[in-house]
């Protein structure tokens, strides 16, 4: 189960923050200051979100295995 939870959580980072990089729109309605934030706030909370589940993950599978 740890290993699944593990898994998914890189799964997830990776899709975060490949978004961030390659899925943002050039064109909007924002000026380019306001692109440029809405994409650091995305990137940083994707990594905030993997980060928490590969570590929950890492220190569930360590207690287990112990």
């Amino acid at each position: 189960m740890a290993w699944i939870t593990l898994i998914l959580g890189v799964l997830l980072m990776a899709v975060g923050l490949g978004g961030q990089i390659f899925g943002t729109r050039k064109s909007s309605t924002l000026g380019p200051h306001d692109r440029h934030i809405r994409t650091w706030v995305f990137t940083v909370g994707s990594l905030v979100v993997g980060l928490w589940v590969v570590a929950f993950s890492a220190a569930h599978y360590l207690h287990h295995h112990h």
